[in-house]
């Protein structure tokens, strides 16, 4: 019997209201300990990643030492929402040393396949049930079609998150791509913020650098309750961008780091803790965590990398007049990175699989204006770093290139050519001579232009582009949204979905534009 997405929603929501009058040690739970929700993540064929946190009430602490309290978790993965029957369960321990998270890598699943999962804490007179959430594993061999929604760029203090209510309302997706930026450093007095919306403050108050500040935001993200319907709703594939550490990242420092907050490297390393504490995302088999990179395998229809542009092999940028942008051996990615999607990207042709989906922060796409590229924290700023890979893929004929960006706050699309101006390598006319496709997503609240009063002005801008940028096939630099991928074999469609208000909680939505890709082909085409 199939369960509708509201009927799961409402049931779910039972159990996380439950009554919380429950001891341990002595003292009353007067609080919801699951206060953070519950979420899932890289999903694979055969496992997924489910995750919570533990709030600890502050009369337990009271008496007892937080900092040698180790909780144990039962955790259950059911394909009923009822739990009628138990497909996997176990317990983990959790502590101050992993902030009292818990996350677990469920194996021996089956493929395609919806399931629901829980949390217990049973030290208790009786067991605390956590709200229920459901996960949906990735499918394999011949698969007919998939379906994502992405989207990137979630400023707490600058909007509710209504894109996320709204890619929560859709039953049909097998995963959400977060793009990166999924929090900002920022603190309540900075500039870069609503000021309109003075009761939505973070935690910190302050920027954040320690570990600490980095898990009390991470904490503070995590009690949106649009945020928790979505990840209680659909895995979730996420990748860092620079705000999850701070503005600028790149591997050696960062823009928004100075002397007088510490070394890079720990202010980095706090960042990156908290972000495997908190997010549902795979631990690297490495070990090494600053390797977020990955890939994921939806049969022999399309496989996914999600790539790490901002931290593990990036130079630091540069200005765009800087000589120094056009070194033939500036990088990206990190060579080793470079050679791992190269890699992957030949495996797939070798076995058949019919798309490449790239997943990344930054646009790969060229930008002029007047002839002059206009930002450097993009590939423009890494023009060798592109042209290698462009290299890569036509000389070993990789076809069906797709990749998904974010960072901009704005919707674009392009074809992705090595020389889009050069009319030898790229009509801007027929739009043949592309190696490649670019889909930009917009942000969940924050702005491409901070000024209400410059929307439209910022509107023409984004006309003003295309007559010198002719592979640039779609530009909205206004709307707020999420794009939503359908995959078959023959065709990738996209949806730019706009999201016009987030100053307050509302429903509204349209699809701004539809563009889709033909397979074999290297240029998007208009619905």
């Amino acid at each position: 019997m199939s369960i509708s997405r509201r009927s799961f929603l409402k049931g779910s929501a039972l159990l996380s209201v439950m009554p919380m009058s429950l001891t341990l040690s002595g003292c009353t739970f007067k609080t919801n300990p699951f206060s953070h929700g519950v979420a899932s993540g890289d999903p694979l064929h055969d496992a997924v990643i489910i995750w919570t946190r533990v709030t600890i009430p502050e009369e337990i602490t009271q008496v007892v030492d937080i900092n040698s309290l180790v909780l144990s978790v039962r955790w259950q993965i059911s394909t009923s929402s009822s739990f009628a029957t138990i497909e996997s369960e176990g317990k983990v321990e959790t502590s101050i040393a992993r902030d009292f998270t818990v996350k677990v890598d469920v194996t021996g699943l089956n493929a395609d396949n919806i399931y629901h999962y829980r949390f217990i804490i049973e030290e208790l007179d009786e067991p605390v049930v956590s709200p229920v959430g459901r996960t949906k594993t990735l499918p394999q061999y011949d698969v007919s079609e998939v379906k994502l929604a992405m989207t990137s760029c979630s400023h707490f203090s600058y909007g509710y998150f209504n894109v996320y209510a709204r890619i929560a309302e859709m039953d049909d997706l097998d995963a959400v791509l977060h793009l990166g930026d999924y929090l900002y450093e920022y603190g309540n007095e900075d500039v870069y913020r609503n000021p309109l919306l003075w009761k939505r403050l973070v935690e910190p108050k302050h920027e954040m650098v320690s570990l600490n500040d980095y898990r009390l935001r991470h904490a503070t993200y995590k009690t949106d309750e649009d945020l928790q319907t979505l990840h209680q709703t659909h895995p979730m594939i996420c990748i860092w961008d620079d705000h999850e550490f701070t503005n600028d990242t790149w591997r050696g420092g960062a823009q928004n780091h100075n002397d007088n907050e510490g070394d890079w490297q720990t202010r980095a390393n706090a960042a990156i803790q908290a972000y495997y504490e908190w997010m549902p995302i795979r631990e690297p088999q490495s070990g090494n965590r600053e390797k977020a990179y990955r890939k994921f395998e939806f049969g022999q229809l399309l496989h996914l990398n999600m790539l790490d542009t901002r931290y593990v092999g990036r130079d630091e940028q540069v200005d765009v007049k800087d000589d120094a942008r056009l070194d033939l051996m500036r990088t990206l990615l990190g060579f080793e990175q470079e050679q791992w999607l190269e890699d992957n990207l030949l495996d797939a042709k070798n076995n058949g699989v019919k798309w490449n989906l790239i997943g990344q922060q930054v646009q790969i796409m060229q930008i002029q204006m007047f002839g002059k590229p206009i930002n450097a924290d993009a590939w423009d700023g890494y023009p060798a770093a592109r042209d290698r890979l462009l290299n890569f893929v036509e000389q070993r004929d990789i076809k069906n290139v797709v990749f998904l960006t974010g960072d901009v706050h704005s919707s674009w699309a392009a074809d992705i050519a090595k020389n889009p101006y050069d009319w030898r390598e790229y009509n801007r006319f027929t739009h043949d001579g592309a190696l490649a496709v670019e889909i930009v997503t917009p942000s969940v609240t924050s702005p491409s232009i901070p000024v209400p009063g410059l929307q439209q002005i910022v509107g023409d801008v984004g006309n003003i582009l295309k007559p010198e940028n002719p592979h640039i096939r779609y530009v909205d630099l206004k709307n707020r949204g999420f794009v939503t991928l359908n995959i078959k074999q023959d065709k990738l469609t996209s949806q730019w979905h706009h999201v016009p208000i987030v100053g307050f909680k509302n429903n509204q939505s349209f699809v701004d534009r539809t563009l889709y890709v033909n397979s074999g082909e290297a240029k998007l085409h208009k619905l």
